[in-house]
């Protein structure tokens, strides 16, 4: 959004084109985007967002497991939350011409594995209670889950890709049953 004004809304967007993750993107050969969208985000609060929730459960990660696994949990489940988001689109419920972007799969798929690795963990929910990390956890997956339901039920398009959420959270959850 700030760069749209700095730059104009037609580099922004084609920014995100080139570089967010669509299946029909990826099709017709943009195969970076799994990767380059999980850096993009849409405007410094979404950015910011991601950034405090990047902290709170990849430290738990990175702790336990050292940075390079935890880098390869995120990159890994990032890329999960496109192929939920794919599997979407391939059952028409969700476009597969909106390119995503931003770290939020990847970010639960860090907690998915956190909450596995230290359930009982104290962590600032939202940012300024402390509540065990499960607890953070199994909130989010809630509200995520109605989230997704309720666009479904709508028929509308969301500007939150709650399914690959759904879908890192998934593979955060498998990777944190393999590690235990």
């Amino acid at each position: 959004i700030y760069l749209g004004y700095a730059s104009g809304q037609k580099t922004v967007s084609l920014l995100f084109q080139n570089y967010g993750f669509s299946l029909a993107g990826f099709l017709s050969g943009n195969w970076w985007t799994p990767i380059t969208s999980i850096f993009l985000h849409a405007s410094p609060e979404h950015l910011l967002l991601n950034m405090f929730a990047f902290y709170f459960f990849g430290r738990v990660v990175e702790q336990q497991l050292g940075w390079k696994k935890m880098l390869l949990i995120f990159i890994g489940t990032g890329i999960a939350g496109d192929v939920a988001l794919s599997a979407t689109a391939l059952f028409g419920l969700s476009s597969p011409l909106i390119p995503t972007i931003g770290a939020s799969a990847a970010i639960f798929g860090l907690l998915g594995v956190a909450m596995f690795l230290k359930p009982l963990e104290i962590v600032l929910y939202p940012y300024i209670i402390p509540v065990p990390l499960i607890l953070v956890a199994l909130l989010y997956v809630l509200y995520n889950i109605i989230a997704f339901a309720a666009v479904i039920a709508s028929g509308q398009e969301s500007e939150i890709a709650y399914v690959a959420h759904i879908g890192g959270l998934a593979a955060g959850i498998l990777a944190g049953l393999k590690i235990e």
